[in-house]
């Protein structure tokens, strides 16, 4: 199928964003779709979608998934955020639960969601899986849509890395010091056992990925674009997703030479 039957098939790549209050979302989001401006919103119906009625609704705690969230840097992407559950509300989990359901089956295959990005921040690694993960990754029924854990904020364990070198590590030549941070890095988030009790859940996520330096478009930025690119059950979908990522020429470079079809 042709990238132009896809686009006409699904029109846009649909991500579901899960996290936190200062998980790093909108931050990430910005990175991925290469804007410094805030996402215009739009209701479930199209309609935009005034950003002081957002902030309002937000003040009396009130918060709808169906509102989609369209960078005009990247528009090929729309991102649905849960905000709500987190904080332990029953009824905006189940609200979230009944979307997924929904937009991961939906004949209407312009509205499915596409790919789930669960962001955790490492700056709370000792609360890293709380009542909310546990409800989300036991409850929820995501089908054949992959949920990509996005470990955002890495910084924090590139800090305790740096500090745990030795003095024999602090003499090696930079690359070699960087790569042995970033060797101490990936042994302190196994040390933690937070990937390892997630797939132990009942619905275990499918993949991760690291992200630092979130203010930047960075390795950890195209990671997250590659885990996703991998997890996708569906080619097409998987095609979309590559050509809609404009700000990642080197992952539409490695789709094109891995499938020689773009």
């Amino acid at each position: 199928m042709q990238i132009d039957d896809i686009r006409q098939k699904f029109e846009r790549f649909r991500i579901l964003v899960i996290g936190r209050a200062n998980a790093g979302k909108t931050t990430l989001l910005k990175q991925i779709c290469n804007s410094k401006e805030n996402p215009e919103i739009y209701d479930g119906e199209g309609k935009k979608v005034d950003p002081a009625q957002i902030k309002e609704s937000a003040e009396r705690g009130e918060h709808n998934i169906e509102n989609e969230m369209v960078f005009r840097s990247n528009p090929g992407f729309v991102f649905h955020d849960s905000r709500g559950f987190e904080a332990g509300s029953v009824d905006e989990f189940n609200k979230m639960k009944d979307f997924v359901a929904e937009r991961a089956k939906t004949t209407f295959l312009k509205k499915r969601v596409h790919a789930i990005w669960y962001c955790i921040p490492m700056d709370q690694m000792h609360r890293a899986i709380l009542t909310a993960e546990e409800m989300f990754f036991d409850e929820c029924e995501t089908g054949n849509v992959p949920v990509v854990v996005v470990f955002t904020k890495c910084d924090a364990l590139q800090v305790l890395a740096v500090a745990a070198l030795t003095t024999k590590d602090k003499e090696l030549p930079e690359q070699e010091r960087l790569a042995k941070v970033k060797e101490l890095e990936e042994s302190m988030l196994q040390k933690s056992t937070i990937w390892e009790r997630l797939q132990k859940r009942k619905n275990p996520p499918k993949v991760y990925a690291e992200v630092k330096d979130m203010h930047k478009f960075n390795e950890g930025c195209r990671i997250v674009l590659e885990k996703t690119a991998a997890a996708l059950n569906d080619e097409s979908l998987e095609m979309l997703f590559v050509t809609t990522q404009s700000a990642n020429i080197m992952l539409c470079v490695k789709y094109a030479v891995d499938s020689r079809k773009i």
